[in-house]
C-alpha cells in the first residue's frame, strides 16, 4: 500500500516539467529454473535468481529546473515473489553540482558504462544502496583546455543483510580529464569502506573480532574511515584487534587509467581498472596485473554500433610481485602471506554484496550461483570464486528498426586460496529489441555451459511501453 502511495505521487506530480512513465510486463523460463548468467547480471537487482516467473515493472521520473524525483517499483511472481524499489530517489543539480537522496541506478568508474561486463568494483549487478551524495556527475573544467574534474562523496546505509545490520556505506571518487583535443587521457580514483554495525552471527572472543557485539562506530571512526591512512591505534578503548591489524572496516576501491578519442562519427577507448583493498596492494602496486583491461567503440552509423572488448584477472590478490615489477626490478612491498581475498572480509561475512548479488564484476561469484562441488563450506568468504581470467564481448548492432546486444564470455576459474579448482565456464546473452505499435518487444536468450555455474538454457520475453 505504501508503494502505490509512493507511484501516486510521483504520477501526479505533473504540473510543470517534463514526465518520464513506462511499463514492463514478461517472463523468464529456463530449464534449471535458475536465471542464466548473462540475463540475470548487471541488472540492477531487478531480475529475481530463479526463473519461471512473471514480471511487472513500471517507473516514473519527473524533472524541472534542476529538480529530478524518480522511482520504479518491479513485482516478481513464483517462487521468489517479491515487491521491489530499485530506484526511489530525489536529486537537485546546481551549478555543476548534484545533490541525491535515496535509492538510483548509478554506474561508477572510468570505463565502458553500457555494454561492459561491469566495472571491477562498482557494476550495477546489484540494488542500488540507499544514500545521501553531493557529486560533480559530468566533467567540469577546472585548467581551461587543460584539466576537468568530476567525482562524488556519499554515505549509505546497508541495512539488514544475512550476517551483518545496522552497517554504513561510505563511498567517494575523483575523476580527472587531461586535454580538450580528439585525443584525452583519463585518471581516477574510487574508495569504498562498510563500517560499522552488529553481527548477527557469533564474533568469538570478546575483543577479537567485535567490542560488545558491535563494531567500531562513530565520529572518530569515521574520519578514519574516510582518511584510512593509518592502522588504529593500540591503546584506543572498545578496538578489536582485528581492526588493529587492519583498519576499521572493510576497505577495497580501484585505480583507473585510459585514454578516448573521437573520431566524429565514432568514439574509442581504451582503459584499465586496478582494484586495490586494505591499503596493502594500494601501497605495494604488488597486483598490478589485476583487474580489467578494456577496449570499446561507439559507432553513430553502420550495422555495428558498439563494440566491447575486455580481460579480467584477479589471480595475483597481493600474494606475488607482478609481472612488470620483476621485468623492471622493482621490488616493493611484498605481502605474500596476507591475500586480500577480493570482495571477501573476516567481520563483513556478506563480503561485498548487497542483497545477496555482488557489488562489483558478477564474475566474482556467490556460493549459490555455483555447482554444489565447487563452492568453499565457509561462511567467511562471499565471492568463493575470486580467482579468475575471463575474455568479454559485448557487441551492439541494428538492422533497420531492430536493436541486437549480445554478450560472451569465457572464463577460468580457480576458486579461492583456500579452496582451488579449476573450471571454465562459457556463458553467452543475446538481446533483440523489435519496436511494435509504439511500444518494445524483447527476446533475451541464455546459455550456460561449463564446469563452474550449472549448465542452463533461458529465454525472456517483455513487453515495455514509455509515455513523455
Amino acid at each position: 500500500m505504501r508503494a502505490r502511495w509512493i507511484f501516486l505521487f510521483f504520477i501526479c506530480f505533473q504540473i510543470q516539467g517534463q514526465v518520464r512513465y513506462s511499463v514492463k510486463i514478461g517472463g523468464l523460463y529456463s530449464v534449471n529454473q535458475r536465471a542464466p548468467f548473462w540475463i540475470k547480471s548487471n541488472q540492477f537487482g531487478t531480475v529475481p535468481d530463479s526463473s519461471n516467473t512473471l514480471f511487472f515493472e513500471h517507473a516514473v521520473q519527473w524533472s524541472h529546473k534542476g529538480l529530478e524525483w524518480g522511482a520504479q517499483m518491479n513485482v516478481w511472481s513464483g517462487h521468489q515473489a517479491r515487491v521491489l524499489l530499485p530506484e526511489i530517489y530525489g536529486s537537485y543539480n546546481v551549478g555543476g553540482f548534484r545533490f541525491l537522496v535515496g535509492r538510483k541506478k548509478q554506474y561508477h568508474g572510468w570505463g565502458d558504462s553500457t555494454l561492459s561486463s561491469g566495472s571491477m568494483t562498482w557494476s550495477g549487478n546489484a540494488l542500488p544502496i540507499p544514500e545521501v551524495q553531493v557529486s560533480i556527475p559530468e566533467y567540469r573544467r577546472v585548467w581551461p583546455k587543460v584539466l576537468a574534474i568530476k567525482g562524488h562523496y556519499s554515505h549509505g546505509w546497508f541495512g539488514d543483510q544475512h550476517f551483518v545490520k545496522q552497517y554504513y556505506l561510505h563511498q567517494k571518487s575523483l575523476y580527472l580529464r587531461w586535454g580538450e583535443g580528439k585525443v584525452r587521457f583519463h585518471t581516477g580514483i574510487m574508495h569504498h569502506a562498510q563500517w560499522g554495525g552488529k553481527p548477527k552471527y557469533d564474533p568469538g572472543p570478546e575483543g577479537w573480532l567485535a567490542h560488545g557485539q558491535r563494531f567500531a562506530s562513530g565520529g572518530k571512526v569515521y574520519r578514519e574511515v574516510v582518511f584510512p591512512f593509518t592502522n588504529p591505534p593500540r591503546d584506543s578503548a572498545k578496538v578489536a584487534s582485528f581492526d588493529f591489524e587492519n583498519r576499521y572496516g572493510n576497505h577495497l576501491g580501484q585505480l583507473d587509467w585510459g585514454l578516448e578519442g573521437n573520431m566524429g562519427s565514432s568514439v574509442w577507448k581504451v582503459y584499465r581498472q586496478l582494484p586495490f583493498e586494505t591499503g596493502q596492494t594500494f601501497s605495494s602496486l604488488g597486483n598490478l596485473d589485476d583487474g580489467v583491461y578494456g577496449i570499446s567503440l561507439n559507432r553513430k552509423k553502420g550495422v555495428i554500433r558498439h563494440l566491447v572488448l575486455e580481460f579480467l584477472h584477479t589471480t595475483n590478490q597481493g600474494l606475488y610481485r607482478s609481472g612488470f615489477l620483476r621485468f623492471i626490478g622493482y621490488k616493493g612491498r611484498h605481502y605474500g602471506r596476507n591475500q586480500n581475498y577480493y570482495f571477501s572480509h573476516a567481520q563483513y561475512l556478506d563480503g561485498w554484496s548487497y542483497e545477496g548479488r555482488t557489488l562489483g564484476s558478477p564474475f566474482l561469484l556467490p556460493n549459490p550461483d555455483i555447482r554444489d562441488e565447487k563452492t568453499v563450506d565457509s561462511p567467511n568468504y562471499f565471492a568463493n570464486n575470486n580467482n579468475i581470467k575471463a575474455g568479454y564481448v559485448g557487441l551492439k548492432t541494428q538492422l533497420n528498426s531492430v536493436s541486437m546486444i549480445t554478450k560472451v564470455s569465457l572464463s577460468r576459474n580457480f576458486g579461492t586460496y583456500h579452496k582451488k579448482i579449476q573450471a571454465d565456464q562459457f556463458s553467452l546473452g543475446h538481446n533483440m529489441e523489435i519496436p511494435v505499435s509504439g511500444a518494445t518487444i524483447a527476446v533475451e536468450v541464455g546459455i550456460d555451459h561449463g564446469d563452474l555455474i550449472r549448465d542452463n538454457f533461458g529465454i525472456q520475453l517483455s513487453w515495455k511501453k514509455t509515455w513523455q
